[in-house]
């Protein structure tokens, strides 16, 4: 999804002096080959004016940061199947079916987050297990309760042969199923917040079913407790990038906050996105990754102890087993960076994945990718300078 709303932006072409202990650190040299790429940090205003559309992903990324992990509610469900911030200003864009979506037309969504996991990979949809959760927030309680129930009444109408179904657990649930068919929907409210449960199982089997869902209602719940909505007439002035994170990476793009291209997360929030979400929470922790910004083709990865760069270097190079990275050389003079090469090619993204380079300085770690070799090298060399100018 994009969030846009469109500006220009003057891209510097600058060469960033660093000089530690009155020596030079391989970055000042003026033969360094930047190629196209700005050395040196470019700031903008992205976060200062007021933004509805910069309000609803703050938001939906808060919700994700309350999303409940799919193992604490079925040890079983550790493959992440994707999700993220699913809404923008038009409203829920993706992760809910188009009946729901449409029920949700006039509704102002303030912000929404979802995540799907199963017990196991692609491809065995008739003997998996499933959980999908989403996240929606409203302006107030009157007006979740009124989209919760048109939600489940849209879906409801999709099929003659669906029945309601009580959750005695929450008893103001609304939940159906289609006898014979082995999944569930259901929709409750917290405060002004919809949480929308889908769940499939091996077996068309109500009880376990139902089970599942009250399961994952009392986890959802309890972690919400800590959340706290934004009132409607605060989103516009929430800010994406408070500690400034973003322009620390090269710039590329345009400074258009979006989920995808230009955002801050949270480490837990940014584990629900990949295939493992409870071992790579766990891994961020252990390497002490305290925020991720991604910025196009660039992640940056702050640490809370910048000691531990070579650690966390390690896990990140060793953290896409699908493309099989294998080491090439680096930029020549730079002991910071790192680089690799995939055996193969992504079947999974259209974003440039064939090259990457880890670069560590300072209390980061910044992973750029190209397709091209020289120009990976090129943007890793710019990206090292760029995380030395510290204005």
């Amino acid at each position: 999804m994009r969030l846009r709303y469109h500006r220009l932006a003057a891209v510097a072409l600058a060469a960033t002096a660093i000089v530690s202990a009155g020596c030079s650190d391989g970055s000042k040299d003026p033969a360094r080959d930047f190629g196209p790429y700005p050395s040196e940090r470019i700031d903008d205003d992205y976060d200062d004016r007021p933004s509805r559309a910069r309000g609803i992903l703050v938001e939906s990324l808060r919700l994700g940061e309350h999303l409940v992990y799919a193992d604490e509610i079925d040890s079983a469900l550790t493959v992440g199947r994707g999700g993220g911030v699913i809404a923008n200003h038009t409203g829920v864009a993706s992760m809910i079916s188009g009946p729901q979506r449409s029920a949700l037309d006039g509704y102002p969504v303030l912000g929404a987050f979802g995540a799907i996991a199963a017990d196991r990979d692609y491809g065995g949809e008739q003997t998996e297990t499933m959980l999908s959760i989403s996240l929606i927030a409203l302006p107030d309680e009157q007006t979740a309760a009124a989209a919760a129930a048109a939600m489940a009444r849209a879906d409801f109408e999709t099929n003659a042969d669906n029945v309601p179904v009580a959750v005695d657990a929450y008893p103001t649930a609304l939940s159906h199923w289609r006898p014979g068919v082995p999944t569930i929907g259901s929709w409750l409210t917290w405060k002004s917040v919809v949480i929308r449960i889908y769940a499939r199982i091996p077996e068309p089997n109500l009880e376990r079913l139902v089970e599942m869902a009250t399961q994952a209602y009392r986890a959802q719940l309890a972690n919400l407790e800590s959340f706290t909505p934004t009132p409607e007439a605060e989103l516009p002035s929430l800010r994406l990038d408070p500690d400034n994170l973003l322009p620390r990476l090269v710039k590329t793009g345009d400074y258009i906050p979006d989920d995808r291209d230009f955002a801050v997360y949270s480490p837990r929030t940014f584990a629900l996105l990949v295939g493992k979400p409870t071992e790579a929470l766990a891994a961020y922790s252990t390497h002490g990754i305290t925020a991720i910004g991604v910025s196009h083709n660039k992640f940056l990865f702050r640490l809370a102890d910048p000691a531990r760069a070579d650690e966390a270097v390690e896990y990140l190079a060793s953290g896409d087993e699908q493309l099989e990275y294998v080491p090439m050389s680096g930029v020549s003079g730079l002991e910071g960076v790192t680089c690799y090469r995939a055996q193969q090619p992504s079947t999974m993204q259209k974003e440039a994945r064939r090259f990457r380079c880890l670069i560590a300085r300072g209390d980061a770690v910044a992973r750029v990718f190209s397709n091209q070799e020289s120009d990976v090298r090129q943007l890793a060399a710019a990206q090292y300078a760029a995380l030395g100018d510290e204005r």
